[in-house]
């Protein structure tokens, strides 16, 4: 009974760390925007996000061709982004075509917590597996 106990505190030490490490470089990694989402139901909600520019452009990734809000942006959709506590609309257009320039520009602008976060999540954020659609705010 004494090793099983061991082992469950164990096992959630590692997931408690394994949370703390996720959200720290995800939140502590470089800058984080504030997405103003539109929600089916009418509603908004905010989603922290990376942010990576280029070229008097800004690229955001957060969902797949499946999210609702990536199927709402068609011609002059507005989004608003908070950044740098400052909030801004953009010109949103879903971008497929950015999406090896948004990693390599993620990579190049969060470095080790980029890198550490596809360790941690078994590849699963990195350009050759990831399915979400870069979004360019203009």
């Amino acid at each position: 009974m004494k090793n099983f106990l061991k082992l469950v505190v164990i096992l959630i030490s590692v997931a408690i760390v394994y949370g703390v490490l996720m959200f720290g470089l995800s939140e502590l990694g470089g800058e984080v925007a504030t997405l103003v989402r539109p929600e089916a139901d009418g509603s908004n909600k905010n989603i922290r996000v990376w942010i990576v520019d280029a070229d008097n452009k800004s690229w955001i990734e957060h969902g797949d061709s499946e999210s609702y809000w990536i199927k709402q942006l068609s011609n002059n959709s507005e989004l608003l982004i908070i950044r740098e506590g400052e909030e801004k609309k953009y010109i949103a257009f879903a971008d497929r075509d950015s999406h090896d320039l948004y990693h390599n520009l993620r990579r190049e602008k969060y470095g080790f917590s980029d890198k550490m976060l596809d360790i941690l999540a078994f590849g699963a954020t990195s350009k050759e597996n990831c399915e979400s659609i870069p979004v360019r705010l203009e």
